[in-house]
């Protein structure tokens, strides 16, 4: 019986949470690992797409996968009244930061009508903590 993606993932994921592929390592080739496993290619393409899903890999065509190395967080401190959207980021912006795909791309509006882009696996985006309201006294004259 031929084993399934999900298993080859969970098997793959426990593999690089535990150490055994450590950040920045390669994967073995789809062909190896589908010899390993005992199931085809696809399978494999499956669960490293998975994984890819889940920020745990980074896949870039023609090169073999790697394990996504842990990065320092940059804190950023968004500008009064900004948005923030999370959402994929594109082909193009992956290959542009050379990331890899499964990142999500952080886009900040800002007031002024500009836009900022931050990868998601490496920014912090955070806001000054407004000072607490203070409560107002009841009016005894309010309905």
């Amino acid at each position: 019986m031929s084993v399934g993606f999900r298993e080859v993932a969970r098997i793959l994921r426990k593999q690089i949470l535990d150490g055994g592929y450590p950040p920045g390592a390669l994967l073995p080739s789809e062909a190896d690992m589908a010899k390993q496993f005992g199931c085809s290619r696809d399978t494999i393409r499956d669960a490293v797409a998975a994984l890819t899903n889940e920020g745990h890999i980074m896949t870039r065509r023609g090169y073999l996968n790697s394990v996504r190395p842990k990065l320092t967080p940059i804190v950023v401190e968004l500008p009064p009244n900004a948005q923030v959207t999370a959402r994929p980021m594109t082909l193009e912006e992956a290959d542009t930061i050379g990331c890899g795909r499964g990142v999500t791309m952080l886009e900040v509006h800002t007031s002024d009508g500009g836009v900022c882009l931050y990868r998601g696996d490496q920014y912090v985006l955070t806001t000054t903590a407004a000072e607490p309201a203070q409560p107002q006294a009841a009016d005894r004259n309010s309905p």
